[in-house]
């Protein structure tokens, strides 16, 4: 069995930082949460040489408690994309199935929907997508596991 859940308003948040500016992911994740925001589908890659890459998902409505936590952070590129659809794919059948989650994205694929963010575990994944594809994106997947 399938199951996919579906979240609308879904900003997602990424920037690149030099670490030498006093730039730290450890401190900003807890400042977030000390500030009440709800962050999602976490992506950071490994920091190469003194630059840190961090990106996260959010519901739109945290995003004004955000901005000024970002700002006191010193972060100065932020890119931020608001209004998205998150789908939330779980089984169960994942677990062993290699190939499972390229199967998702030919399907999406096939309907010129790009997903903006993926996350994996061990047997979810989350995409991130337009809102303008959402609806494709969703119908595109629930015919593919119904």
């Amino acid at each position: 069995m399938v199951e996919i859940k579906v979240f609308e308003g879904v900003s997602s948040v990424a920037f690149r930082e030099k670490v030498s500016d006093g730039i730290d992911s450890c401190g900003i994740f807890e400042r977030i949460g000390k500030g009440g925001i709800d962050i999602d589908m976490v992506s950071m890659e490994i920091t190469a040489g003194d630059t840190l890459s961090v990106g996260f998902t959010l519901n739109d409505d945290d995003l004004p408690k955000l901005l000024p936590l970002i700002k006191s952070e010193k972060i100065t590129t932020p890119v931020i994309n608001c209004g998205n659809v998150k789908f939330l794919i779980k089984s169960e059948e994942m677990v062993g199935c290699p190939g499972f989650a390229a199967r998702i994205f030919t399907a999406l694929q096939s309907k010129s929907c790009m997903p903006l963010i993926v996350t994996t575990g061990i047997n979810e994944i989350s995409l991130l997508v337009r809102d303008s594809e959402g609806a494709e994106a969703e119908k595109t997947l629930r015919e593919m596991f119904s």
